[in-house]
């Protein structure tokens, strides 16, 4: 007997048992109801479970039931004969017993069961329930991103060394660059750059400034690393900006400074010129260490 109520209020009670049932993703408003009248007035079999949400058109051979239960996990779904797809194939002596509740005989209302039906995972492939599945979509980026995100690019203008750009790639990847260049000379391959980073973001290789100033991403300002700017410990980075560093013995020239928005400047205790690879790293480290602690106050 199965009705679609969802409080069921009958003359004798204490013999009848709701089975209220729904599959995975639905919700208990349009759950079904099935009255069932257990062989043992103390508890409900797996089997008798299972046989009657059979007669009421549930397919085992796709789904597996779970009850829900709050004595030992404190409120969650309990998988039941889930290796199990006919009731007939249970043996009594390895039979699930269900407690029954008593009835509230005040008001004439069957105990009841809850019931959610979980599809059974395919062959080789891993159990996906609605649940799960919620919860991974939740877990994802969404339209709604935060007011803080950005984007940057870092590249190198006349580059003297090689290898050296190949660790500013490498560093470049692991603290979040969005894009590389290079002005005025091409890249080769290096050894040092051991992740392969122009293979996993986008590496721009322009032949002079001009080629820079008509490439740049609208919006983003322009920052050269540089002596004689900005402190570091003092930049506040632009959301969305490029880094642009020079060769370590000329620098960048004066002409570049003069037209980007924004210069900084790396202190140092003795020698004044930094390698371009540990230059670089050391602003994107700060722009990454910055954000956190900025993330953190918001």
């Amino acid at each position: 007997m199965s009705q679609n109520t969802s409080v069921v209020h009958v003359a004798d009670a204490d013999k009848l048992i709701c089975i209220r049932y729904m599959y995975d993703g639905g919700v208990l408003a349009h759950a079904r109801i099935c009255l069932l009248e257990p062989q043992n007035g103390d508890f409900v079999t797996g089997s008798e479970l299972m046989d009657i949400l059979e007669d009421d058109g549930v397919d085992f051979n796709a789904f597996y039931a779970s009850v829900y239960e709050t004595e030992v996990s404190g409120g969650g779904w309990l998988p039941i004969h889930s290796d199990i797809t006919k009731a007939s194939d249970i043996s009594t002596s390895k039979d699930i017993e269900l407690p029954i509740s008593t009835a509230d005989n005040q008001n004439q209302v069957a105990p009841r069961i809850d019931v959610k039906l979980y599809h059974r995972p395919a062959d080789g492939m891993p159990e996906r329930t609605y649940d799960s599945m919620i919860a991974y979509a939740k877990a994802q980026p969404t339209g709604k991103l935060p007011p803080s995100l950005g984007y940057f690019g870092v590249g190198v203008m006349g580059a003297k060394t090689q290898a050296n750009v190949g660790t500013l790639w490498r560093s470049a990847y692991q603290l979040g660059a969005s894009f590389l260049f290079t002005i005025g000379q091409r890249y080769r391959a290096q050894s040092t750059d051991t992740v392969k980073a122009p293979t996993r973001i986008p590496l721009f290789e322009l032949d002079d400034w001009t080629a820079f100033a008509k490439f740049a991403p609208k919006g983003a300002q322009w920052v050269a690393v540089e002596m004689g700017g900005i402190p570091l410990d003092e930049f506040e980075h632009p959301k969305d900006c490029i880094y642009i560093l020079g060769s370590e013995d000329n620098g960048v020239p004066n002409s570049v400074v003069r037209s980007c928005h924004h210069v900084v400047s790396l202190d140092s205790e003795r020698y004044a010129s930094y390698n371009v690879a540990v230059a670089a790293s050391i602003v994107m480290y700060d722009r990454m260490s910055k954000a956190k602690k900025k993330e953190g106050k918001e």
